[in-house]
């Protein structure tokens, strides 16, 4: 694999909540498995933010979240995270099969609204390392109204200063690849005084059959944007493809008819980032650009965009080597200790390390059923037995020894006992193995079956405890 695909949702709902399904967001009519994007990213802005969806969201998935994950979860995508605040609403999901590899997951919120105080208005942002590439989205709302036009520049400026990411302290702008999506609110320049019924009877009238920003000259030469990134005011660096779609703002609610108290504009938009174009990572392609105008619920309409990054031809995602590699997992004991064993190389775990259990078909990696600390206590083995019966003699939910083999590659060997209630019902799960030093997944294990236990084991005589 030498690539790596983005699809990229961004819709303002004004406070609706998904009272229809959310298939429509995914425009994948016709392909295969292997044809879908390696990662999903959406950005909602007015998501409804009274108090007591704040506090219920804490604990739950909020409802555009909850709707979401039951769309993707058909095609196997995993959430990696949600960033939410006040009325922004950031959720990155993946394929399945890259869950291993996701290094280095940091967050990042910067309020903008009410002199910089409150999160109605700003940026949330998500930075994460694949394949030795780094990778930064970011969810914005910029100030609305047409007057507000040096506010929104101040905006971007507020965000790119403000928002650090991890121990290295990397900005937004110093990822390989940056992924800029929301409601910009970027509106037509008011010095040309094109009314809002000129402008949607150019819309509504447009000869071609297909509607874009090339046939609209007259609307899309007053784009704010365009003129600002072209004096380079904000977006220094960034780049956007012709939006191949009418204005997304502002609709009458349920439908597809502008609302003329204000002149319809491009508000909801798409922009990337790399690194130096002279850089062999630095390759990205914008597959699709394009609004979806089927789903009606606020006054704007949700913009999606399709790209792909290049992925170094030396360097193949899906054998990238991992630092934890669990050992199969034959059968686990309920109502009993249960013993795990690892390979670790080039890596020494943290106080804080943690490994999750999760059903097999987890949905997302907030949806551990059940965790353990690792290496709280830890047991160098010795020649002697004291180091045995220290082991054995420990009461925390998880006891870790190194052991002392060491295998041709450098690769150490760790046993790991689990209480009994790590696991208290039969099913099919994984372990999964979360390093907090730098926010990283370092292994998954294969799929496992937990089953009661039928008759007593002396597992301390099995396993020579």
């Amino acid at each position: 694999m030498d690539d790596l695909t983005f699809y990229i949702v961004t819709y303002n709902v004004a406070t609706k909540s998904p009272d229809q399904p959310l298939s429509d967001f995914l425009q994948w009519d016709g392909r295969t498995k292997q044809q879908l994007p390696d990662f999903c990213l959406f950005g909602f802005q007015e998501i409804k933010a009274q108090p007591q969806n704040l506090l219920l969201d804490s604990v739950f998935d909020d409802p555009w979240t909850a709707a979401l994950r039951d769309v993707l979860s058909n095609y196997d995508y995993v959430k990696i995270r949600t960033v939410k605040m006040v009325g922004l609403l950031l959720n990155v999901f993946c394929k399945r099969k890259h869950i291993p590899l996701l290094k280095e997951m940091e967050i990042s919120e910067t309020p903008t609204g009410l002199l910089g105080l409150w999160g109605n208005k700003g940026a949330v942002s998500f930075s994460f390392k694949i394949a030795d590439i780094t990778i930064c989205c970011v969810n914005c709302h910029f100030a609305a109204h047409e007057e507000y036009l040096k506010r929104r520049i101040s905006d971007y400026h507020t965000i790119i200063e403000s928002q650090y990411f991890g121990s290295s302290r990397k900005s937004i702008l110093n990822h390989d690849y940056v992924f800029w999506f929301g409601d910009l609110n970027f509106r037509l320049d008011k010095s040309k005084l094109k009314s809002a019924e000129e402008i949607a009877h150019s819309i509504n009238n447009g000869k071609l059959t297909h509607k874009t920003a090339n046939t609209l000259t007259d609307a899309w030469a007053q784009d704010e944007l365009s003129l600002v990134m072209k004096k380079s005011k904000a977006f220094e660096g960034f780049f956007e493809i012709l939006p191949m779609f009418p204005p997304t703002y502002r609709y009458i609610f349920g439908s597809s008819n502008y609302d003329l108290k204000r002149r319809p504009a491009w508000t909801d938009r798409i922009l990337y980032k790399t690194i130096d174009s002279s850089h062999e990572k630095s390759e990205l392609e914008v597959l699709s650009y394009n609004y979806i105008n089927t789903i009606k619920l606020s006054d704007h309409r949700p913009v999606y965009g399709e790209s792909s990054i290049q992925i170094n031809s030396n360097k193949n995602v899906d054998l990238v080597e991992q630092p934890v590699i669990f050992q199969s997992i034959e059968a686990w004991q309920l109502e009993t200790e249960n013993e795990v064993n690892l390979r670790i190389k080039d890596y020494n775990p943290g106080v804080n390390d943690w490994i999750g259990v999760f059903n097999e078909n987890f949905t997302s990696l907030e949806d551990y059923l059940s965790y353990v600390y690792l290496p709280s206590e830890t047991v160098e083995l010795e020649e002697s037995n004291d180091g045995y019966r220290q082991f054995d003699n420990m009461t925390s939910a998880c006891r870790v020894k190194f052991l002392p083999e060491v295998f041709s590659d450098g690769s150490k060997s760790v046993c790991l006992k689990f209480s009994e209630t790590s696991i208290l019902n039969s099913g099919t799960y994984r372990l999964i193995y979360f390093s907090t030093t730098n926010n990283s997944v370092l292994g998954v294990s294969n799929p496992f079956v937990a089953i009661k236990q039928k008759c007593s084991l002396n597992t301390s005589y099995e396993f020579g405890w």
